[in-house]
């Protein structure tokens, strides 16, 4: 039987290094969230031209226009800059994962004989 103390090797920084890998295959799945952003500016408008006034109704009651009303109508053609920045935030759920096999071998790097598509590099056997 050997002790603990047998088992550790004890590595010296001129000496080479052991060095180990291990493989594990998994699917990653994590809920993303896009929210959309806008803001706008201050809106500036700008006259094209003279207005056109055109008269309207005026109505009378009994007593001439007390209590009247008078219109018209006022046309204006305008141009209206309104600046708007857009973009999005993302928000990132909780993550999840469903494990795979895991091997000693490198399994993530199929041989040529082994090669699948890479979005079907693993499938769940449950």
């Amino acid at each position: 039987m050997t002790s603990d103390s047998e088992n550790i090797m004890i590595l010296k920084a001129d000496e080479e290094a052991c060095t180990a890998s291990g493989f594990q295959k998994a699917i990653i799945t994590v809920p993303v969230t896009v929210k959309p952003i806008v803001k706008t500016g201050e809106t500036t408008t700008v006259c094209c031209g003279e207005p056109i006034i055109t008269p309207g109704k005026v109505l009378y009651n009994s007593d001439g226009r007390i209590n009247g009303t008078c219109s018209f109508t006022l046309t204006q053609k305008i141009c209206i800059e309104v600046p708007i920045t857009i973009g999005a935030k993302s928000y990132v759920g909780s993550p999840a994962v469903e494990c795979g096999p895991v091997s000693d071998e490198d399994i993530c790097h199929a041989r040529e004989s082994e090669r699948v598509e890479h979005h079907k590099c693993y499938r769940s056997s449950n």
